[in-house]
């Protein structure tokens, strides 16, 4: 037993408060002022100790019993914990203490109201009672340069501008509260000293403009201007400015006037004093100061007077004959006969004296000018191609036609008046100093026109023109060499090239010389340099002063026969085209079919080249396409009897080809809406909305090698954006920096086929506009609408890039493998624009909307069309393919029912057809097939007369392999079979050898090996070095042989020379490793073929009597049987002559033997030859030889 013990501590705990309150949770107290709060009240024990947290505003202290009470020192708003302990425990309680200032009181800025002067500074302090203020405010604000100091209140500032009187309430404020007072502030302006007016005396002419005289002064600006008595008439005082101005209509003695300059800060006044007197003739003028008249025709050159009366006119020297001076100074009348340009002196007199002014007069007489250059001319004929000089100026005509290489006749030799000189245009360089000895006369004539008789002439620097020097003088003129158009002084005219390289400088030199009187000859074409350049209009270094001489050259060419034996029609000069033209539709002056088409064929060779900024030729043709309103082509189908029929109204013709300029040249917000895109392409909705899309681009675009020459091979190619340009809207495009000058395009429009060569126009011919990027952003559009493509230069480096089209409406377009047949059914097919695009990776049709409206398959169709042309890709085998292929459906197109080419084009009957899936694997469409096959065809491997053969390989392909069906009646049993019994009775004439018949050839070759030799051989042709090419038919004719014999395994050479190609030996011998295909169906039944022997040998020496003749039957032919002839002497190529001869019989192709018996022993020699025979003649194989042996002893 035991025990333990342990010790414990125990704490007796006073109990601790309960709750603590005080009267209020909010304590507000007034800064800088005593501030308290009673003790709270508490339940529980007492406490012992007092604590707040955060701690009190500064100044405020706890106190023991847990009041609160102190002087406050600073402003604010704040949250406290107020803790009551004891050592039971702890309790709190909230309590807020706002503390604010005291509120300003009793405001006043002593001396209001103020009024104070621009320019001086001012101050005001104002006094106030009650607390502190921490902000001032004024309303309305103070006159600028015063400020309301936020320091104390006080106005200070300097002033600047003249403010009226008015009332400012200014408030002071702090925490506490605000008070206000009102003032008046008046701002003068500084008074107005020393006016006066430079010149104040005015001794005026009557009529006698007396500008602006302006007065001066110090000081202030004056507010108002006040002048007594009034001014005499026409002289005006600006009571706003003081200025005085106008004209000295009256003739008075001296006035007195007094002048008042008035502001807020006072008055000023001068005097000025005025008389008007009278004045000589003077302020005569004339619109210009030179005339070009025509003769025979009604002149008037008015006069303006805005001087004195004149009372009396003269001029010096004569006037040319049919005009005179009138009493008012106007020279009118009819000239009648051409006058050099003269200077003319005209005399206006009055009481006060005279004046003389010069003016310039010429008479023109362009028939009697063309008939001074042609008298006596006949046919000539030049060197070298030329281009067109186009005579568009006023006083411009043609001289010399030619047939142009499109057929036209275009004027080649032109001349014009240019000022007061003279300038004429051949169509080439090398006529300048003519050719023969009729051109060389013309060209000695066109200097004395030009340059006059015994002329300066220069001969231009490095233009090869040093050669006519003898020439020149010869004919009284003196020459001057290497003549620049920096210095064309001492000369009356130059002969230089339109194809030069002068700058700005010399073209300015060259215009200011013709326009003061000198000459230029000009010679030059443009067709060759715009096969590397572009804008001939305007970088053709000739046409760029072609605005001022009126000779413009085009790029297009003719030939070098030029018939000057007639004087050109009247109308055959454009400016007398033109106003034939407006004056037929314009002024009811019909002018006779016959010429109307002349003015129609003038303009037809101008319209499509000369640009519109031509302004000259271009207003009067705008003018007129202005009054009569532009023209509507009613829309109809291929075989519709409806719309423009060109030639029936050359006037019309015309007037359709302004229009054409106009729309595809006028800059976007310029083009109208055609109204005849009613008809077509289409109306957009007028509800459609316009949106903005940025479109991405894929730029890596190669198009096709050039030689696959029916494709459009280095066309640019369209990117679809699926946005739509409404008619004559304006529709912004921005691209990449790095497309500019890329040779990049945006095209508005898909109908890009011309029509201008048809005799009926379904619709307008040029409806699409191409707009080159020579700018992020730019303004383009489409006076009849169109869909909105990016085009790329299959030259140009891009990369994908983004493009964004705003102003755009969107079309229809559906996409394989993007866009789902829901959301094309329920979104895509019902976007607005009238034309859709449906789009897979190897093909895009573009196709009227309503045609797809009710398109429930999209995905079905498009993948039927994309195995279509990856068939075709595949057949051709030129892969990978490197472009999609596009087919745009049209109301018309320029050749065809369809025509290949990129796009290839089709007429919108076909539309309903091929987008109908169904409809296209029971029926396909052959011509589709074949305008896409005539894409695929590379121009080596097309040999003659196969343009339309080649590309039904496509036709006759897909038809079968695709669609199962023959397709064309021409491809059936029956027709080929007529065809080659014609073509082989006819003795395979290789010169009829085209289209059905080609294809007839190609054909078998497919029956019996299938297509693909034909892939194989095509493929060859892709990769061949450039020395193997074939370069003319013949060649075409062998290449093709040879490889499609190595395609096959064949050799073909005796097939195809049965159909007449010219093969060489050299193709035989190349084929000669490879077995003939002697299977061909012609054998036989429509040609017979020679048997081929080779190898034909005999032992030498043979046997005593007899001998093995060995052969080798290449080709058995048709129906060969072999005869073989021997003798002792080779008697040639016939039966006859021979000592024996033995049948070998029929022949089959591979190695024979015969034995030869009865020939004579030892040592005797023997020749040998086989007769190989058929049913229309033979050939014969040898000669061999061979000696024979000896008996045996």
């Amino acid at each position: 037993m035991g025990s333990s013990t342990t010790t414990i501590e125990i704490e007796v705990l006073s109990p601790a408060p309960e709750s603590i309150q005080y009267l209020s949770d909010t304590l507000t107290c007034t800064f800088d002022s005593m501030c308290s709060i009673n003790p709270p009240l508490v339940q529980g024990a007492e406490v012992e100790f007092w604590s707040a947290e955060p701690p009190l505003p500064l100044g405020l202290e706890l106190l023991e019993d847990g009041s609160i009470s102190g002087t406050v020192r600073s402003i604010g708003d704040s949250n406290h914990t107020i803790y009551a302990s004891n050592s039971g425990g702890t309790v709190q309680t909230n309590l807020r203490i706002i503390t604010l200032h005291m509120s300003p009181n009793s405001l006043s800025f002593p001396g209001h109201p103020f009024y104070w002067t621009i320019g001086e500074y001012s101050q005001v302090i104002p006094t106030y009672d009650g607390g502190l203020a921490t902000s001032w405010s004024v309303e309305p604000p103070l006159p600028p340069g015063v400020i309301l100091h936020q320091e104390d209140g006080s106005l200070r500032g300097t002033p600047y501008a003249v403010y009226p009187l008015r009332e400012y309430v200014i408030s002071a404020h702090n925490s506490g509260g605000s008070v206000s007072t009102t003032i008046l502030i008046d701002i003068r302006d500084i008074a107005v000293e020393n006016l006066r007016y430079d010149p104040y005396i005015l001794d005026l002419k009557q009529g006698e403009q007396i500008g602006q005289i302006t007065p001066t002064w110090q000081g202030g600006t004056p507010d108002t201007w006040e002048i007594d008595p009034p001014l005499p008439d026409a002289l005006m005082f600006d009571i706003y400015t003081g200025e005085i101005s106008g004209v000295s209509n009256l003739i008075q003695t001296w006035s007195y006037h007094t002048i008042w300059a008035n502001n807020s800060g006072g008055i000023a006044s001068t005097s000025l004093q005025i008389r008007i007197t009278s004045m000589p003739p003077d302020n005569i003028s004339w619109p210009d100061d030179q005339y070009a008249l025509k003769s025979n025709e009604s002149a008037n050159i008015p006069v303006t007077n805005l001087g004195p009366h004149v009372e009396s006119w003269e001029v010096y020297p004569d006037l040319p004959a049919g005009l005179v001076i009138q009493s008012d100074g106007n020279i009118t009348g009819v000239p009648t006969e051409r006058s050099d340009w003269n200077q003319y002196t005209v005399w206006a007199n009055n009481t006060g004296g005279s004046v003389g002014l010069l003016i310039w007069i010429a008479v023109h007489d362009l028939h009697a000018d063309q008939s001074d250059l042609l008298r006596g001319m006949g046919e000539t004929n030049w060197g070298g191609w030329p281009s067109p000089i186009l005579p568009i100026g006023e006083w411009a005509f043609p001289i010399g036609f030619t047939q142009s290489g499109y057929g036209s006749t275009i004027p080649v030799i032109s001349a014009s008046h240019v000022g007061r000189g003279k300038m004429l245009g051949y169509g080439h360089e090398g006529w300048v100093d003519g050719a023969g000895v009729a051109e060389t006369e013309f060209s000695l004539r066109a200097v004395e026109w030009v340059c006059g008789k015994n002329a300066d002439v220069g001969l231009a620097y490095g233009a090869g023109f040093d050669e006519f020097e003898d020439e020149l003088q010869a004919e009284g003129h003196t020459v001057h060499l290497s003549v620049t158009p920096a210095d064309l002084s001492g000369i009356d005219c130059l002969l230089d090239e339109f194809w030069n390289g002068h700058d700005d400088q010399d073209n300015q030199n060259l215009i200011d010389f013709m326009l003061q009187g000198g000459g230029l000859i000009m010679g030059g074409h443009a067709w060759y340099w715009s096969y590397s350049n572009s804008d001939v209009a305007h970088n053709y270094p000739g046409n760029k002063i072609a605005k001022t001489s009126g000779l413009f050259v085009s790029h297009a060419w003719g030939y070098n026969d030029v018939d000057l034996s007639e004087i050109p029609h009247e109308l055959a000069r454009p400016h007398a085209a033109i106003e034939a033209i407006r004056a037929d539709r314009i002024d009811n002056q019909t002018l006779s079919t016959d010429d109307a088409a002349i003015a129609d064929q003038t303009l037809s060779v101008c319209t499509g080249v000369v640009t519109l900024d031509f302004d000259g030729f271009w207003s009067p043709l705008r003018e007129t396409v202005n009054a009569t309103g532009w023209t509507v082509i009613e829309y109809g189908t291929l075989w519709q009897n409806v719309g423009h029929n060109m030639g029936e109204d050359p006037v019309a013709d015309t007037l359709l080809r302004v229009e054409a300029a106009l729309t595809q040249g006028l800059p976007a917000h310029e083009l109208p809406a055609h109204p005849s895109h009613v008809e077509f392409p289409g109306e957009v909705p007028a509800n459609a909305t316009r949106i903005s899309r940025t479109v991405a681009i894929d730029g890596n675009q190669n198009g096709l090698p050039s030689n696959f020459g029916y494709a459009g091979a280095r066309a640019h190619v369209r990117m679809s954006t699926g946005l739509y340009a409404a008619p004559g809207e304006v529709v912004t495009v921005t691209l990449p920096n790095y497309t500019i000058d890329s040779g990049t395009y945006v095209l508005v429009g898909a109908h890009s086929d011309s029509l201008w060569s048809k005799d009926q126009l379904h619709r307008h011919p040029q409806i699409v506009r191409w707009w080159y990027v020579d700018d992020e952003t730019m303004e383009v559009g489409n006076a009849f609408g169109g869909p909105i493509y990016i085009a790329i230069d299959p030259d140009s480096p891009l990369t994908d890039f983004e493009v964004t089209i705003s102003n755009a409406v969107k079309a229809p377009m559906f996409v394989l493998g993007e866009t789902s047949d829901f959301e094309w059914i329920y979104s895509e097919s019902e976007n607005p624009a009238p034309w859709a695009e449906l789009i897979s990776d190897n093909f895009i049709m573009t196709v009227p909307s309503h045609e797809i409206r009710d398109l429930s398959n999209p995905t079905e169709l498009m993948d039927w069309w994309d195995l279509a042309l990856e068939m075709e890709h595949e057949l051709y085998g030129y892969l990978p393919w490197p472009r999609v292929e596009r087919a745009v459906f049209d109301a018309q197109i320029s050749a065809g029912w369809m025509h290949s080419g990129y796009p290839f084009m089709a007429h919108d009957l076909s539309v309903a057809g091929v987008v109908n899936v169904t409809h296209m694997r029971e029926n396909g469409d052959w011509g589709m097939f074949h305008e896409l096959g005539h894409n695929h065809q590379w121009m080596p491997s097309t040999l003659p007369g196969t343009t339309e053969t080649g590309c039904n390989f496509a036709s006759v392909y897909l038809m079968e392999e695709l669609v199962g069906v023959e397709g064309h009646g021409a491809v059936g049993p029956a027709q080929r079979a007529s065809r080659m019994n014609s073509y082989f009775e006819d003795g395979s004439n290789i010169s009829n050898w085209t289209v059905w018949t080609a294809l007839d050839t190609y054909l078998i070759i497919k029956e019996e090996w299938g297509w693909d030799p034909i892939t194989e051989a095509l493929t060859v042709y892709y990769t061949l070095p450039a020395d193997e090419v074939p370069s003319d038919g013949t060649e075409e004719f062998n290449a093709w042989v040879v490889h499609l014999s190595n395609a096959t395994g064949y050799n073909l050479a005796p097939y195809h020379a049965a159909w007449g190609f010219p093969l060489t030996q050299a193709t035989f011998d190349s084929l000669d490793h490879l077995p003939v295909w002697v299977d061909d169906p012609l054998r036989g039944e429509y040609f017979v073929y020679d048997p081929i022997l080779r190898n034909l040998s005999s032992p030498n020496p043979s046997n005593a009597t007899s001998t093995t003749i060995s052969w080798e039957t290449y080709d058995n032919g048709t129906n060969t049987t072999l005869m073989f002839y021997y003798g002792t002497s080779d008697m040639g190529n016939q039966t006859s002559g021979w000592e024996g001869s033995t049948s070998f019989g029929s022949t089959t192709v591979g190695y024979h033997s015969q034995i030869v018996t009865g020939l004579t022993c030892c040592g005797t020699t023997y020749y040998g030859r086989i007769q190989a025979s058929t049913d229309e003649g033979s050939v014969w194989f040898g000669p061999i030889s061979w000696t024979t042996d000896y008996l045996d002893d």
